[in-house]
């Protein structure tokens, strides 16, 4: 099983041990995570107050490229799940 992987910026910042610890059991399932290439951050944090387009645009960019990868998301921080929805 793949799946496209997107760690958003809290994976290597204030939620380290999101990313760890889905990479770490998807590992143990046997689950294969492929990495967005060149991802953005998805604006969670601030992007829907600064600008109604960028905050689409921002987690559109990253859904298009695991839709173009013909896999489904795996996304371990739940403010980046909830705005790439």
């Amino acid at each position: 099983m793949k799946y496209s992987y997107y760690p958003g910026c809290t994976s290597s910042t204030t939620g380290v041990e999101y990313g760890l610890s889905t990479e770490a059991v998807c590992e143990a399932l046997g689950i294969e995570l492929i990495e967005l290439e060149d991802w953005n951050c998805c604006g969670a944090s601030s992007a829907h107050a600064l600008n109604h387009e960028l905050a689409v645009a921002l987690p559109g960019r990253n859904v298009a490229q695991a839709q173009a990868a013909g896999l489904d998301m795996a996304i371990p921080c739940p403010a980046c799940y909830q705005h790439c929805l």
